[in-house]
């Protein structure tokens, strides 16, 4: 099938699937690969339920065999090999397989394939050429794009879709080829790009992967890919794939240093650094940041000196190691201040508020949210106030002043849903249902969690879904529910384990252990407070002695009853 541009492509393909409803689908994008054999690329990519199915069940869409032949910027065509191997694979691509191959491309593959691959040519049952019959009409980009800060805004999803649309209006047989390439290229980088900034992270990943296949292709090796490929390393620490991001930082970084591209070795310890910071290995993280802070300061690059220290600061916190958290703040705020980046000295004002926050000092703690707020509110930064309510309103939760903590909740839920900042409505609407708890309004409190997890999947963070089944089974077990509790504590369990939150496992083991404990069954009890005592991290000095506490007022029952 020859098509003219991938609009039509798209209709065509609709079109063929409603005039044959009785066999199955599939869509193979060949896009962000780099094929050379047609046949063993299929092997790799196309899923058990159609390489295993009944003879002729499926019919699959190949599609972007156009990349195979490439027109670099000086206007050279590069060629993948795909087209001379199909000459040796004529059979195994038509006559072994038990579904039907529909191949998808432009006027030039086509050609070629007809010129360099005769045999595999005269095994073709049909061929089809389809062009638009109105001429090209470039679609205009909106004269104001999308706001730079990831949001879900209006603003965002309009720029998306008018990219979509120029992309599918891209004509595949225009007579510059090179032209073509380049606007795909773009197109693919800036989808990528928004869609990231959309937190839609399976879109962004396929475009992502589109343009990076391509500047691969034409043998691109310098700036350009770097930035793809970093961005791309972004997305997935983004998402929590700690180890894609980490391997493609790795190789950003390598490849910096074989072309001497000194002035970003630094972002990319920086980045190296966040990976290891999230994934709590705490010393490899600081070890990547103080490399960060060398190249930046021998490269004079004092701009970001800031962020680095702020980024110690919160691993020293994470730590407990409060004098060690605050002095890297103060750094921060310094750098921040000495080179005018005022933009991010709210968010580290908002850091050492959490600071207080977490060692009791609710004064310290409101007047650094205050200082958050104004300085956030100076910078134009309003996406980033809804944050600094909801610790606001955590801090009035832990003093037991349930209207404020409310009041505060409700502001950064308004705040976050004019800004686009869906990704933390999650985790207000938790701390809601941890005040509706507190005030045993267990039906509000009950409505507030099932929001909390909807809009943690909605935005992808499956990551906290443990935290609030955990709440859940908490709410259920001071109801004495505890066929609920414990369902609900073993969901909690399963998600922390599935991403990656052992720390928080802590608690929820304790928990079971308290539930069996109040149901007199001691032998369970003592199981799960003994897990909880093998599971925790040194630093918890705090829930040892809770744990430690309960297995020694459980063994005094224990033996009172024995």
């Amino acid at each position: 099938m020859s098509v003219s541009d991938y609009g039509l492509e798209r209709q065509l393909m609709r079109r063929l699937e409603a005039k044959l409803p009785g066999y199955r689908f599939y869509e193979l994008d060949l896009t962000p690969h780099k094929v050379v054999s047609l046949h063993q690329t299929l092997q790799q990519l196309l899923p058990p339920e159609v390489l295993e199915s009944p003879a002729i069940t499926y019919c699959v869409h190949v599609l972007g065999l156009e990349n195979s032949r490439l027109a670099s910027e000086d206007g050279q065509i590069v060629d993948s090999g795909l087209i001379a191997q199909l000459n040796f694979e004529r059979e195994i691509v038509f006559r072994k397989p038990n579904y039907l191959t529909l191949l998808w491309g432009d006027h030039d593959f086509f050609v070629q394939l007809q010129r360099q691959a005769p045999d595999f040519w005269s095994w073709v049952t049909y061929f089809f050429e389809f062009k638009q019959e109105e001429a090209y009409t470039e679609v205009p980009l909106p004269e104001v794009p999308a706001p730079d800060v990831p949001a879900r805004l209006p603003a965002r999803e309009e720029y998306i879709q008018h990219l979509e649309a120029k992309l599918q209006q891209l004509p595949l047989n225009a007579p510059d080829k090179s032209r073509t390439t380049r606007e795909r290229l773009n197109l693919y980088s800036l989808l990528a790009d928004e869609y990231a900034k959309y937190f839609d992270y399976e879109k962004a990943q396929k475009y992502y992967e589109y343009a990076i296949n391509l500047y691969e292709q034409l043998g691109e090796t310098g700036t350009k890919l770097n930035k793809l490929l970093f961005d791309y390393a972004s997305l997935n620490l983004k998402f929590r794939s700690y180890t894609n991001a980490l391997g493609i930082y790795q190789s950003v970084l390598s490849n910096m240093i074989a072309q001497k591209d000194l002035y970003n070795i630094g972002g990319a310890y920086y980045q190296i650094g966040r990976v290891y910071q999230e994934q709590q290995v705490w010393d490899t993280a600081i070890k990547s940041y103080q490399k960060a802070l060398e190249w930046y300061q021998k490269l004079r690059q004092y701009e970001w000196l800031g962020s680095i220290y702020h980024e110690i600061g919160i691993i020293y916190e994470d730590l407990r190691d409060w004098n060690q958290a605050l002095e890297n703040y103060q750094k921060a705020l310094e750098w921040n201040w000495r080179i005018k980046q005022e933009h991010r000295i709210g968010g580290t004002y908002h850091q050492i508020g959490i600071l207080y926050e977490k060692q009791g000092q609710w004064d310290q703690a409101l007047d650094n949210y205050q200082q958050a707020l104004k300085w956030n509110q100076k910078t134009k930064q309003e996406h980033l106030l809804g944050g600094t309510y909801h610790q606001i309103g955590m801090l009035y939760e832990k003093q037991q002043q349930w209207e404020k903590a409310l009041e505060n909740y409700r502001q950064a839920l308004k705040l976050n849903q004019q800004t686009g900042q869906e990704w933390k409505l999650g985790s207000t609407y938790h701390g809601v249902g941890m005040v509706y708890s507190s005030q045993q309004k267990w039906n509000q409190a009950f409505e507030s969690y099932q929001l909390a997890l909807g809009w943690y999947r909605k935005t992808a963070q499956e990551h906290e879904l443990g935290s609030t089944y955990h709440q859940i089974g908490i709410l259920y077990e001071t109801q004495q529910q505890w066929e609920k509790a414990l369902e609900s504590y073993s969901k909690a369990l399963e998600w922390n384990r599935q991403t990656g939150q052992e720390h928080q496992i802590v608690g929820t083991y304790h928990q079971i252990g308290m539930v069996y404990e109040k149901q007199h069954n001691l032998v369970k009890a003592e199981e799960y407070y003994q897990k909880a005592a093998e599971a925790l991290p040194p630093y918890f000095e705090d829930e040892r002695a809770i744990v430690a506490e309960s297995l020694a007022r459980l063994r005094e029952r224990a033996g009172a009853e024995g």
